[in-house]
């Protein structure tokens, strides 16, 4: 749960149109949206595909020019060779990144016994009382990406039939996380929102801490986290009530803080089930300001595998949108699949 994107104007046009369908048995809420200063740009609204988006903790990003044409963006990228890429030494920051370039400390271990191999995670989505669409995230294999050993983490939204009528979404994003470290080496997404589609690829060179994408190369800070692996990075973390975590983040070429503010306990019934579940709300701070447009809140189960079986975020005016979990299957543990190997190398 890529950062969310603000809408474009005729993203929220096409979504207006389903909104007015929504709301118009309510002569309440239907007063409130016709009053005159009322501005389409202003009027705020998170679209179907955000609750899906936020299941990988992305948030509202300022939108480009470019997102107000009906393009296609496309990377063709080719990783450079290590020897090819030298940081910028011209700023404090990147100063310090090309100091740490060539040691080995960037290496770490994280014990994870949160989520594994064949873990799926599926979710159904709805807006206010209305049906909206699906979600789901699994991990169909580990693959060697660059001489590293990583988790292939996919994650698919959908919007349904009745949604697709107004707004149609096919939502494919994918992430390659170190099994060690638990930290990003490649992430891609494949987006069509309505009129809108994207198709980018940014490669992390965790060694010498740059981010790639098309003809970009951003320095970044030691095992940053993209938009989808954060959410799994935080699920391998001790979590305790007031005890807020930070995690540093790049998507789109920016970097910025993530900060989660972890709340109390709740237990939670979703259609797999009733859960004790603490609550977790992250915050993105981009450009020294904070800035959360709509309260996201994740309810992760209060045990060792950390599963997210309720994600909400609210909208002005029309309630809330909520992903709730109707089925999971556990993962395979890295340490359960040594151990099968070593066992296979004995017979």
């Amino acid at each position: 749960m890529t950062l969310l994107e603000e809408p474009s104007t005729s993203t929220i046009r096409h979504f207006w149109s389903l909104t007015r369908l929504y709301v118009k048995s309510s002569p309440i809420l239907s007063k409130c949206l016709s009053q005159k200063d009322r501005s389409l740009g202003g009027f705020k609204i998170f679209t179907t595909i955000s609750v899906f988006i936020f299941l990988s903790l992305q948030f509202i990003y300022a939108e480009t020019q470019d997102s107000l044409h009906n393009i296609i963006e496309s990377d063709d990228i080719l990783l450079p060779s290590e020897e090819g890429l030298q940081p910028d030494t011209s700023t404090p920051d990147s100063a310090f990144l090309a100091r740490s370039a060539d040691s080995s400390w960037w290496i770490r271990k994280i014990e994870n016994l949160a989520f594994g191999l064949n873990e799926y995670l599926e979710y159904s989505i709805n807006y206010g009382m209305l049906p909206a669409g699906n979600a789901k995230m699994f991990i169909p294999e580990l693959i060697e990406y660059n001489g590293v050993k990583c988790y292939r983490v996919v994650s698919i939204a959908s919007s349904n039939d009745f949604v697709s009528m107004f707004y149609k979404v096919r939502d494919t994003i994918e992430t390659y996380i170190d099994v060690d470290g638990i930290f990003t080496h490649y992430f891609h997404k494949l987006l069509q929102e309505g009129g809108y589609k994207a198709n980018k690829t940014t490669i992390f060179n965790q060694r010498l801490h740059l981010a790639i994408t098309g003809k970009d190369t951003i320095p970044t800070y030691p095992f940053v986290q993209d938009a989808l692996s954060s959410l799994y990075y935080i699920r391998t973390q001790k979590i305790e009530p007031g005890v807020d975590i930070m995690i540093d983040n790049h998507t789109d070429g920016k970097n910025y803080p993530l900060k989660v503010i972890v709340h109390g306990r709740e237990r939670v019934k979703v259609p797999a089930g009733e859960f004790d579940c603490i609550v977790v709300e992250p915050v993105m701070r981009y450009e020294g300001i904070f800035k959360a447009k709509g309260a996201i809140r994740i309810w992760l189960t209060d045990d060792e595998f950390k599963v997210p079986v309720k994600m909400q975020t609210e909208v002005f005016f029309l309630g809330s949108i909520i992903a709730k979990l109707k089925k999971f299957e556990r993962g395979i543990l890295l340490k359960e699949l040594k151990i099968s190997d070593e066992d296979a190398s004995k017979e």
